[in-house]
C-alpha cells in the first residue's frame, strides 16, 4: 500500500535546563542525519531561552525512512495505539498529530505521550477528497496492512511482495 502521508513537520522545543545537543540525538531517533533540523531561539514567558527545533519533510523517499524509523523504534504495542487514535488525532486539514516521549527518544525508543515535554510529530495525509474521514481510513488501513505484513513492499512503490518466491 502506498505511503498515506504527502509531507511531516518534526518539531520540539529545548529548555534552558536541557542539553541542547540531547535534545538533536532525540530528534534524530526520528530524522535520519540527512535531513536539515533548523534551531530557533525564542525568549520564556519568564525570559527564559528555549530554542525550538523541527525540520519539515516533502519528498517521497525522505518520508518514507521517517515512517520506517518510528515504526522502528516503537514500542511494542505503540502501533495499535496509533491506529486507535487516528480519529481523535486527525484534523479537518487532514493533519494526522502524533507526540512521543522525548526522554525515551533519546534512550532511543519512541512512545506516545500526552505530556508537553514531547516531540510533535505532524503527518499531512493525502486524502481525495480531503476530508478528516478520508484521511483517517486511509491512514487506519495503512496501519493495519502495515501491522499484518500485507502488502510490504508497496509503500516504497513495490507493489504486493509474493512471500513464496525466492
Amino acid at each position: 500500500m502506498e505511503l498515506p502521508f504527502k509531507s511531516a513537520r518534526v518539531s520540539t522545543l529545548a529548555h534552558a535546563t536541557e542539553d541542547e545537543q540531547k535534545v538533536i540525538a532525540a530528534l534524530r531517533v526520528l530524522l535520519s542525519n540527512d535531513v536539515e533540523i533548523k534551531g530557533t531561539k525564542l525568549k520564556g514567558h519568564y525570559g527564559n531561552p528555549i530554542v525550538s527545533f523541527g525540520a519539515s519533510i516533502g519528498q517521497k523517499r525522505t518520508l518514507h525512512e521517517l515512517w520506517q524509523r518510528v515504526v522502528e523504534k516503537l514500542r511494542v504495542g505503540e502501533l495499535e495505539k496509533i491506529g486507535g487514535i487516528v480519529d481523535d488525532r486527525t484534523d479537518e486539514s487532514c493533519h494526522l498529530y502524533l507526540r512521543f516521549d522525548k526522554q525515551r527518544a533519546y534512550a532511543g525508543e519512541l512512545a506516545l505521550t500526552d505530556s508537553g515535554d514531547a516531540i510533535h510529530l505532524t503527518l499531512k495525509t493525502a486524502a481525495y477528497p480531503a476530508r478528516k474521514e478520508v484521511a483517517a481510513k486511509l491512514v487506519k488501513e495503512f496501519i493495519f496492512k502495515q501491522k499484518t505484513g500485507v502488502g510490504i513492499g508497496s509503500s516504497i512503490g513495490l507493489g504486493d511482495v509474493d512471500e513464496t518466491e525466492t
